[in-house]
This record gives structure tokens, C-alpha cells and sequence, in this order.
């Protein structure tokens, strides 16, 4: 048979079973079954959140009222928790050592960005950090190692520092006004006038 009229003949024959009700169109797939395909552009870049090290150590301690964040610089190029520790009860005479809550190190003494968490937090006594009773009594003290009259801190610590006093807003319900440098509340320099204070407010939680 002629290839045209074989054509012919199928049309036909398909347009009979159209009109006879016989014949069914294929049923459209569902959008919502039909698999998008992958994207190419990157995937948002997700909320920091805190890192597993403060999670996993700090929720195991009974927090008491603190009221401020109070932040500082050891204005040393180096050091430690364990190294102010010494001086603090060597030379300050503290019984309890370690005049902050938190020390952040910088590369230069303990690894850059490093939380270390001192006994005061420990044990939720009283820092001995602001040279203020109120700021002492109520006033969570962080110390970044380094001298920020003559540098800056890493960024290891910035991020270190936005992520530690975001968990302590949240856990200790301290507003964002209460994020305060040491020369908020005596007078100093601390911690120091390279200190990036208004960008430390602006990567953390508004609480």
C-alpha cells in the first residue's frame, strides 16, 4: 500500500475512535509530580548559628541574672585564659584568678578565634574585669587577646565574638543596649579605639 495513503488511513481511523468516545487523550502529568531540575546558583548562605562548642558546653550551667555584656582587650599582643589566670591571682592577688568569663584567643598564645571559658562562668560568681561593682556583679566580662589601640582583632575572633554574645543575649535575655565596651562604664580605652563595636552590634541578634 502507498506509504501517503497507510498516513491517511490512521488519521482517519484515529479521528473515528475521537468521535466515538473510544479514544482517550493522554493524561497531563501533574505539575507537582514533575521533578524541577537542579539549580545551578549556590544555596543561600544559612544564619550563623552557635557553634556546637558553646552549645555543648555552656547549656550544662545554671546562668544567674546577668545583665550586661562588657567587652574588652587584654592590650597584650599575646596570652591566655590560663596566662591571666596566673597574673590576676599572682599579681592582682584574686583568689578566684581569672578576672573575665570569657577569653578569646588570637593566634598568639591559644588559637585565633578559640572560646575559652573561664571559672568565673563556671561557677557564676562575680567578674572582676570592670573596675564598676554593677558591672561586675551583673556584667558578663570578655577579653579578646590583643592590643586594639595599635591593631585590630582577626577575624577568627570577630566571628567568635558575634557568635558567643548572640548565645548569651538569647540565654541570659540581655538587650542589644547592654552589649557594651569596657569604656562604657569607667574611664578607659578599652577595648581599644580599633575596636569594631558598631560592627560587632550589627552581625548579632537585636534581642
Amino acid at each position: 500500500m502507498h506509504f501517503r495513503l497507510k498516513i491517511y488511513i490512521c488519521v482517519s481511523f484515529l479521528a473515528i475512535l475521537g468521535m466515538s468516545g473510544c479514544y482517550t487523550p493522554p493524561t497531563p502529568i501533574p505539575l507537582t509530580t514533575v521533578k524541577p531540575p537542579e539549580s545551578t546558583m549556590p544555596a543561600a548562605k544559612p544564619r550563623k548559628k552557635a557553634e556546637p562548642y558553646i552549645t555543648s558546653q555552656l547549656n550544662h550551667y545554671f546562668v544567674r541574672d546577668w545583665r550586661y555584656i562588657v567587652i574588652h582587650h587584654s592590650a597584650t599582643e599575646s596570652g591566655s585564659a590560663a596566662e591571666f589566670d596566673r597574673y590576676h591571682r599572682r599579681k592582682k592577688g584574686w583568689e578566684n584568678g581569672l578576672g573575665y568569663h570569657f577569653v578569646i584567643g588570637n593566634g598568639n598564645g591559644t588559637p585565633d578565634g578559640k572560646i575559652e571559658i573561664g571559672n568565673r562562668w563556671l561557677d557564676q560568681i562575680d567578674g572582676a574585669h570592670a573596675g564598676v561593682e554593677e558591672y561586675n556583679h551583673y556584667g558578663i566580662g570578655i577579653c579578646l587577646v590583643g592590643n586594639f589601640n595599635q591593631s585590630r582583632p582577626t577575624a577568627a575572633q570577630m566571628a567568635s565574638l558575634s557568635v558567643l554574645v548572640e548565645y548569651l543575649q538569647n540565654r541570659c535575655h540581655i538587650t542589644s543596649e547592654n552589649v557594651i565596651m569596657h569604656r562604657h562604664c569607667r574611664q578607659t580605652d578599652c577595648p581599644g579605639r580599633n575596636f569594631p563595636y558598631y560592627k560587632l552590634l550589627a552581625n548579632t541578634f537585636r534581642y
